[in-house]
């Protein structure tokens, strides 16, 4: 039974009528309001807040009077953060002469509420965006229609507060012109401008106006932006924000600012139905600016002649007047010369006919209709023939009037070319990479889609390939982004130079392209690819820089490595990071064994992020010997992770993830605390004195509050820095010489020792090497395991030792496993050694059992 409830995933509890713990079982200690230890004997109103305290006891009295309870739900705040239950209660009958009790089920229904409320969230904003069309609809102005957008945000959309603000042009200030919801308060004195150089101006709405564009602050309260607003919102409950640009003609008119009392409330759907709700306000404040434009021209146009003149001729539209009976152009302004090309003495006592403007005659049988029928058009697209035979797409709105007793008509027509070729660009940007002209993966996808398509019905296969450029970002932190785009057109075009008809090369952004290669094979792929890597050989030259840039390629093949673009770009993507990893400049073929070995890197990677909390990570020490003495003069702090279910994982397994992901200055700072904190816990207990030596990740060594950390650790723990050696490797301190001296002479300034790991595996340079204040040098152990027998490894291992020696450093050799290699190393003078023919790296209880039974290592 026991075994039973272990699998269940909810909690299960037994209580008394008063509501106080008899029992309890949770398979998830995560999920309970208090430690469970002290969960017994206690009541509800002792463990949970008052409010789903209240719940429980409701639904306990509803389970002794029913003999059950189902459905009720109550939340709670766990470390893990909000969560919701959903309570089924049973009486539980304990015999004659006993009380009863009651089995409570708590199921986790947190995904279940959230969705909930997602869907929730929509319905509301569907009916708002419902309403707020509703208004545009009724509503001849801005004034009318703002209070009453507001309004519909926060009775329909579930808003908290709603407000939208324009531009103030004496104060260069974005003020409230409506409001509506809870803390409308809060906009009284608020100062908000638009210019991004003032911590005013970072916020949702000044951003939104700035940048014309949406700007949501998902958590705002914890946003740095919103440093400025932050009390308010958290006075009256604001957890998302959200600034929305309004637009009239195109022009920046104000902003729509919506607040919500959930943290992420702007979801892509969320987003894109307040976007709608946005881009209708732009266009009935477009339409009210027409409507006021129109009135404008016709109440000017019934005032006087004069003033009908005025405004007909500085219209910057083209208006032309034609008179109902036979077409005959009676005025055109300048504004039809410009967008005709014809002038006013050109076509007055013409027809459009004779000038052969329309260049669909459907255009102008449509207007002639809709005036037979309304006696007016307002924005029909039509297109013109200018006198030069070009085209202009315009729209064209016209009305029946009557000038000195005679039916004219008045067309007013807007030049809309430039606003066609705006949707083009749009279209393009939406389908091809900005910098380098080449298909987007949106455009990639639907030609994929295409070519598959092609081999399904043929039976044929095709490659994906994915180049990514090697060391690319050297390029841009070294020469400046604008040489990077400029070295990835010239990639582009050179890639774009060797393909054959019907390949196609995309951009995916940054350093990272495709390659589509319909009917090809496995035989096919690698030609193509030796191609792509024969033409990357030449340098590129830009400007006065030489550059060498070198692809790493991946390949899957459909439908062997899968039968989708998701799968097959994906595990393109894979094959390419082993090349990275391993050679760069190569390509290699996707296999089954790269799925597998990508999966574990992930899972890994996931645990990783709760080794500590779960204290899976633990300390071994290897014991470092004097060859002089053969004493034991310190330990090397080694790293080990005991998981659960992976069971043992190497270092040399997690500890590249770790850097890969981030994780590793946690770890690494776990590693400090602990080496120093037992360091100092050996000294107290009487130990003799050593040096405890901790390894530093490149992630480490680079970040700017090493120093900091290392001198906080020795003071929480109370250990003299003379005890402590920093192991870095020369990679570490060649990568940027000039910051490595600085930092070492910093620590050396305290008391902490240091030295250079698998010194000889990579590059050195003598005259910064000599500037490294540095202590020890240790030497790598693959030089060592080969001392017996080669000859070079024993001139490499007295080459150190004699350098060493010249610099007034120690040397130390690791692995070192047999008499020979001890021998060796102790004749040439080496100071210290380390490795399994002395001890292997040991828990700390062995580790001390080692220090008292050791004797000098003969």
């Amino acid at each position: 039974m026991l075994a039973i409830l272990d699998t269940l995933p909810d909690a299960l509890f037994e209580l008394d009528l008063d509501g106080r713990y008899l029992d309890y079982h949770s398979p998830r200690a995560d999920l309970l309001a208090v430690p469970p230890e002290t969960l017994l004997g206690k009541t509800v109103h002792e463990v949970m807040p008052a409010i789903p305290a209240d719940a429980c006891m409701a639904a306990l009295q509803e389970a002794n009077t029913l003999g059950f309870s189902t459905g009720r739900l109550i939340e709670l705040r766990l470390p893990a953060g909000h969560r919701w239950f959903e309570l089924s209660i049973s009486r539980k009958s304990n015999g004659a002469g006993r009380s009863v009790s009651f089995i409570v089920l708590a199921r986790n229904v947190t995904q279940r509420v959230a969705s909930e409320h997602k869907l929730q969230r929509l319905t509301d904003l569907y009916a708002a965006l419902s309403q707020c069309n509703q208004a545009i609809l009724r509503c001849t102005s801005a004034a009318e229609l703002f209070p009453i957008i507001c309004a519909d945000a926060v009775n329909y959309g579930g808003m908290k507060m709603a407000w939208i603000g324009t531009l103030n042009a004496a104060t260069g200030l974005i003020v409230p012109v409506a409001s509506s919801g809870e803390g409308t308060a809060y906009l009284q004195d608020i100062l908000i401008t638009p210019h991004a150089n003032q911590p005013s101006g970072q916020g949702p709405v000044g951003t939104a106006f700035r940048e014309a564009r949406p700007v949501w602050f998902q958590d705002f309260l914890h946003d740095p932006r919103a440093q400025a607003w932050r009390a308010r919102a958290s006075e009256f409950g604001w957890a998302s924000v959200a600034g929305l640009p309004l637009t009239c003609h195109g022009a920046m008119y104000g902003v729509l600012s919506v607040y919500s009392g959930t943290v992420n409330a702007f979801d892509d759907s969320a987003q894109a139905l307040l976007l709608e709700i946005a881009q209708d306000i732009s266009f009935a404040l477009t339409r009210f600016a027409d409507e006021r434009e129109r009135n404008r021209v016709q109440m000017a146009l019934q005032d006087s002649e004069e003033r009908y003149r005025r405004v007909f001729h500085t219209s910057p539209d083209s208006v032309n007047i034609n008179r109902l009976s036979d077409g005959l152009y009676i005025d055109v302004n300048e504004g039809f010369e410009r967008l005709s090309g014809w002038t006013a003495d050109e076509v007055i006592g013409k027809t459009s006919q004779e000038i052969n403007i329309w260049r669909c005659p459907a255009d102008r049988h449509r207007l002639k209709r809709a005036l037979n029928r309304d006696g007016h058009c307002y924005n029909m697209e039509v297109e013109f023939c200018r006198k030069d035979g070009t085209v202009a797409t315009a729209l064209m709105s016209a009305a029946l009037v009557r000038f000195d007793n005679v039916d004219c008509i008045l067309s007013m027509t807007r030049d809309m070319s430039d606003i066609r070729l705006a949707q083009e660009r749009i279209n393009q940007l939406a389908h091809f990479d900005q910098l380098t002209g080449l298909p987007n993966r949106s455009q990639l996808q639907e030609r994929f889609e295409f070519v598959r398509q092609l081999a399904q019905r043929n039976g044929e296969s095709l490659a994906l390939m994915f180049l990514d450029l090697d060391h690319f970002k050297n390029v841009n932190d070294t020469l400046g982004h604008t040489i990077g785009d400029r070295l990835l057109v010239q990639v582009s075009q050179r890639l774009a130079g060797v393909l054959s008809a019907g390949d196609t090369l995309s951009r995916m952004g940054g350093d990272e392209f495709i390659l589509l290669l319909p009917s090809a094979t496995e035989e096919s792929a690698s030609q193509m690819a030796l191609k792509v890597l024969s033409v990357m050989a030449e340098p590129f030259i830009i400007d006065d820089h030489e550059l060498v840039s070198t692809l790493s390629i991946g390949i899957a093949l459909y439908p062997h490595d899968g039968d989708d673009f998701e799968t097959l770009s994906k595990n393109a993507d894979i094959a390419m990071y082993r090349i990275k990893r391993s050679s760069h400049n190569n390509f290699c073929f996707f296999t089954p064994e790269m799925q597998s070995h990508s999966a574990r890197r992930l899972q890994l990677s996931n645990a990783l992020y709760f080794g500590l909390t779960r204290g899976e990570f633990l300390l071994h020490y290897q014991p470092q010997i004097s060859l002089q003495d053969g004493h034991m003069v310190g330990v090397e702090a080694l790293i080990r992770w005991q998981h659960p279910e992976f069971g043992a994982v190497a270092p040399s397994e997690f500890i590249p993830i770790a850097e890969d992901s981030g994780q590793i200055l946690a770890i690494g700072e776990w590693v400090l605390r602990t080496a120093v904190t037992q360091m100092k816990a050996w000294l107290d207990a009487g130990m003799k004195p050593m040096v405890m030596s901790v390894n530093l990740s490149t992630v480490q060594f680079r970040h700017p509050d090493l120093l900091a950390l290392v001198m906080q650790t020795l003071q929480m723990a109370g250990l003299p820095a003379q005890y402590l050696e920093l192991e870095l490797t020369e990679a570490m301190a060649m990568d940027n010489p000039t910051a490595a001296i600085a930092l070492m002479n910093q620590l050396h300034e305290q008391g902490v020792r240091l030295s250079i790991d698998d010194f000889g595996t990579g590059y050195s340079s003598l005259s910064y090497l000599k500037k490294f204040k540095v202590s020890k040098l240790k030497i790598d152990q693959s030089f060592v395991r080969d001392i017996g027998d080669d000859k070079d490894d024993r001139a490499i291992v007295t080459a150190v030792i004699n350098l060493a020696s010249s610099l007034g450093m120690q040397t130390i050799a690791e692995g070192v496993e047999t008499p020979g290699q001890l021998a060796f190393l102790r004749l040439q003078g080496c100071d210290e050694a380390q490795g399994y023919y002395f001890s292997k790296p040991l828990p700390v209880d062995q580790l001390e059992a080692f220090a008292k039974t050791m004797t000098a290592v003969p």
